[in-house]
């Protein structure tokens, strides 16, 4: 997915208890979940390295801000994004001159 939307007000109402680094964290960390359209990793270090920030900030971040489950790190407004930009490209495929209308 290379384009999502962002909502300033969302966002802001959303982290405004967060520090500067779980900030930045936790932009980078949605960042990751729509760029490979899939839940963030359980190995937490793993995803600290990627998104160069420290572990402790990760953890927080991911902590607070996701659900943990059995294969990865959940976000439900990451994940609806994510299907309605699946259904629409499949629309897009399929029926290509029904977008335009």
């Amino acid at each position: 997915m290379h384009y999502f939307q962002f909502n300033i007000g969302d966002y802001r109402a959303a982290t405004a208890h967060l520090s500067n680094d779980e900030d930045l964290a936790y932009r980078r960390l949605l960042d990751m979940y729509y760029d490979t359209e899939q839940k963030i990793p359980l190995d937490i270090q793993w995803v600290a390295r990627r998104i160069r920030l420290d572990y402790a900030t990760v953890q927080a971040v991911l902590l607070d801000m996701f659900e943990k489950h059995e294969d990865g790190w959940f976000h439900a407004r990451c994940d609806e994004v994510i299907k309605q930009y699946k259904e629409l490209s499949l629309i897009h495929i399929s029926e290509p001159t029904r977008l335009l209308s």
